[in-house]
């Protein structure tokens, strides 16, 4: 079995926002955050762009096992976005029995959700047949990794309907939203009360609204919601005291945001 080969089956057997809540990771000089113990935060920011919250860089080339996706017409992407986890198994965790069935983003890897594999067996494939380790993951990251995937992932159908909507109450939810959930920072005090507001330091073209986003990509805004954004000081709802429930209200309410000023 080719090395592209065994890497496709092992992902296989895999199954494979600052806030309040367990301790902060130290800044890097760099101003990355490098955390000194492996949690289920970080795996899920690494599960989503890990050159930004790791001492790994930013790939320049393709990911080896690129070249064996199932789908090689759909997704034409290169470099970087190729090492992305969520560009194989998608927001969802489903790959292309989710929200990447079909689309420019659809590669016709396997999901993740729900893991069985053991830790073992997930830090392996990542470490090594995926690449990880030697692409600049630490042991911290690859741990993080395994923890997100074996105890961060959820069904997000679960909270998020056929037509794209929150399974939530929009009322609690603006409580939430400007009061904060579970502990963390308000989302009003990045986003204004609109939704409307460009996060401090964002760029001159920003048009990430809260509105925009929870509307035009619920489960991406579902887990950048639980676990923040790369590189930002978004906190992660995972590091508060709320519920999955209180997630799902806050998303809600997000939904009746306007999507553009």
């Amino acid at each position: 079995m080719t090395r592209a080969a065994l890497g496709v089956a092992v992902g296989l057997i895999a199954g494979l926002l600052s806030g309040c809540g367990d301790s902060q990771p130290t800044p890097k000089p760099d101003g990355k955050p490098k955390p000194a113990v492996a949690s289920i935060a970080h795996g899920g920011q690494l599960y989503d762009k890990f050159w930004k919250v790791s001492d790994a860089p930013e790939p320049t080339a393709t990911h080896p096992l690129w070249a064996t996706r199932p789908d090689q017409e759909s997704n034409k992407r290169v470099g970087s976005d190729t090492w992305r986890c969520k560009e194989c198994h998608a927001w969802d965790y489903r790959g292309v029995d989710g929200a990447y069935a079909q689309g420019s983003h659809k590669t016709g890897f396997a999901g993740l959700f729900p893991s069985a594999a053991s830790a073992a067996a997930l830090t392996a494939s990542l470490a090594d047949t995926h690449g990880y380790r030697e692409a600049g993951l630490s042991d911290v990251d690859l741990e993080s990794l395994v923890l997100f995937l074996r105890e961060g992932l959820v069904d997000t159908t679960k909270w998020i309907d056929g037509a794209g909507a929150f399974r939530g109450d929009a009322v609690k939810g603006k409580a939430l939203y400007m009061n904060g959930l579970g502990g963390n920072k308000s989302c009003k005090a990045c986003h204004g009360l609109d939704g409307l507001r460009p996060p401090k330091g964002a760029p001159a073209d920003y048009g990430d609204f809260v509105g925009l986003v929870a509307n035009k990509n619920p489960v991406e805004f579902l887990h950048k919601l639980r676990f923040g954004h790369p590189g930002s000081k978004m906190p992660a709802a995972v590091k508060g005291t709320g519920s999955m429930q209180d997630i799902a209200d806050l998303a809600a309410f997000a939904q009746s945001l306007p999507k553009a000023k």
